[in-house]
């Protein structure tokens, strides 16, 4: 048995650091010097909506008991993976921009404008002072490494000069993470109880320092309880209400925060060798902070300009069916949240 273990402990834990190692593709923090806030915000949503789906998935693989005192250990390896869709990996949007050194001379060149003429520096100086107006489309950073943004300038006036539009190809700004179609994490948790049909659950995934990303960690923590503890009489399930939050940081780029309510039940057939379908009914939320340096292009040359936005995950709410399958001590769980992302968890526990 303990041959057979080792493998999959081994294997498990290489999902859960293949997000980190995905992120490290091109610099993150480079990608997103290019892009101001509406035009990063639809580059990195897919993501954003990942995260908050997978921090809130895996949290459960059973209700306990409606035991006033018990002893219930559970130290658990899990990997989640959030799916996309096609959709996800592409964006168009409408918003501003500004245009660097080298963008505006053609602009001034395809509108009959020497660059180099007081006229033209005079337009220029303006143009490097001020956003416009333009439509942008591309992968997001889930697509594709061959595609890049696209920026459409529709044309303007300027000092009494009507400008022609002009499209820009940004090839600073890729897919990061090629085209992938599930977006995995994982963690370790720990659960401990019962006490008066309530138990405890403990998450985390440890410091781990990534290079040109920084430092990847999460923590979180929450509990279920069963009201059939009140009852005269057991009831011929297991029920639960719960609720989980926790907060996961990317470097000095994302920090996570998730949080779930949740309704479960589960029924554990046999003793010993035990099988265990469980379900769960959740109201979700999950919000990302987004923190770089946009390079923004000024008369006198490039300057950073710290950005900091938030994004909310789509996630609203979930109903996760799963099993469990249990050999006296040793635990496989796996299940399937069905929601805007819809998430997909597997765990291997020692439960005692």
């Amino acid at each position: 048995m303990k041959k057979k273990v080792v493998p999959f402990v081994v294997l498990l834990l290489f999902g859960l650091l293949s997000i980190q190692y995905k992120l490290t593709a091109q610099t993150l923090t480079e990608t997103l010097g290019n892009l101001a806030e509406n035009s990063a915000s639809a580059y990195v949503q897919p993501v954003i909506s990942g995260f908050g789906s997978n921090l809130n998935s895996g949290w459960f693989n059973r209700a306990p008991s409606a035991s006033i005192l018990g002893f219930d250990l559970e130290v658990k390896v899990m990997a989640m993976g959030s799916f996309f869709a096609d959709d996800n990996k592409s964006f168009a949007t409408s918003g501003t921009f500004r245009f660097n050194s080298a963008q505006i001379d053609q602009i001034l060149t395809n509108s009959g404008i020497n660059p180099s003429s007081s006229n033209g520096s005079a337009i220029k100086n303006e143009m490097l002072s001020n956003d416009f107006k333009v439509n942008m489309s591309g992968p997001t950073i889930i697509g594709s490494d061959q595609e890049n943004l696209v920026v459409e300038f529709e044309g303007a006036t300027v000092q009494g000069n009507t400008l022609a539009a002009a499209t820009f190809n940004i090839g600073e700004v890729k897919g990061l993470m090629n085209d992938i179609s599930i977006l995995p994490m994982g963690g370790i948790q720990l659960g401990i109880g019962t006490v008066y049909g309530t138990t405890a659950a403990f998450r985390w995934f440890p410091d781990m320092d990534i290079e040109d990303v920084g430092k990847v960690s999460f923590f979180g923590f929450g509990f279920m309880h069963n009201p059939g503890v009140w009852l005269p009489n057991p009831l011929p399930l297991d029920v639960a209400v719960g609720f989980f939050t926790q907060t996961l940081t990317v470097g000095d780029i994302f920090e996570s925060k998730a949080t779930q309510f949740g309704l479960f039940a589960s029924k554990t057939f046999g003793a010993g060798v035990t099988y265990t379908p469980y379900l769960g009914l959740t109201q979700e939320s999950s919000t990302t902070t987004v923190t770089y340096d946009y390079d923004l292009p000024t008369p006198t040359g490039t300057v950073k300009q710290k950005m900091n936005f938030e994004l909310e995950g789509e996630n609203a709410f979930g109903i996760t069916i799963g099993a469990a399958f249990k050999l006296f001590v040793l635990n496989i769980s796996a299940d399937y949240k069905i929601a805007n992302t819809n998430t997909a968890s597997a765990a291997l526990s020692f439960a005692f």
